[in-house]
């Protein structure tokens, strides 16, 4: 049992660092980067999700670093760790999910969202971490 409860610690802190990891960036430099791009790409969350599930590598190659206009089903919105703000679009109706990540400049509309919303989000795909990871999103209406 103890060394249950060691495992799940150990689990939950790697869980918490590899958010604060993927938040290092701030979502406000993130966006200006992305902010007037044209996306390289249109994909649904389902998609991307399947896409990184099926093959990391393949995905990478095809998304990673790229401006995606992503639409899906809203499944949560809150903040990690580090307060930065998020959406997550559902990915594959179980646990995989596309999390992305908006400055604070978008707490408003942020605020307006309700799970189970469909919507459509811009940014720059940040590869999978344990979810697949947006940076620098913006609402797209």
């Amino acid at each position: 049992m103890r060394v249950l409860l060691n495992f799940l610690s150990a689990l939950i802190v790697a869980a918490f660092a590899m958010m604060a990891a993927g938040s290092l960036e701030s979502e406000e430099s993130s966006e200006s980067q992305v902010a007037n791009q044209t996306p390289d790409l249109k994909v649904s969350a389902t998609r991307l999700y399947a896409d990184y599930d099926g093959n990391e590598v393949a995905a990478d190659q095809k998304y990673k670093g790229k401006t995606l206009l992503v639409t899906g089903t809203v499944d949560d919105i809150g903040k990690d760790i580090m307060d930065t703000m998020y959406v997550t679009l559902i990915g594959d109706g179980a646990i995989g999910q596309v999390q992305c990540f908006f400055a604070k400049s978008h707490a408003g509309e942020l605020a307006g969202l309700r799970k189970g919303m469909n919507l459509s989000v811009k940014g720059r795909c940040d590869g999978k971490m344990m979810n697949v990871m947006m940076k620098g999103c913006t609402l797209q209406r």
